[in-house]
């Protein structure tokens, strides 16, 4: 769901490059990285995480992530 919805708002802007990290076969990255909880979303050192990510919040981490 979260994969879908980020897709979808991020189609029409080319500046946000999406990199999607296998956990299964890079779980030293993902930990490196700080994922911890599956969907994960990083900008910088901004996280977003949750069971649930809403089409909402998902948008509002891409506009206060990205500034």
């Amino acid at each position: 769901m979260a994969r879908k919805t980020l897709y979808e708002l991020t189609h029409d802007k080319p500046e946000i490059e999406i990199e999607e990290v296998d956990i299964v076969t890079n779980p030293l990255r993902a930990w490196k990285d700080g994922v911890r909880f599956i969907p994960t979303l990083k900008c910088g050192d901004k996280t977003l995480s949750g069971v649930f990510l809403s089409r909402e919040e998902i948008q509002d981490f891409l506009e206060t992530a990205g500034r």
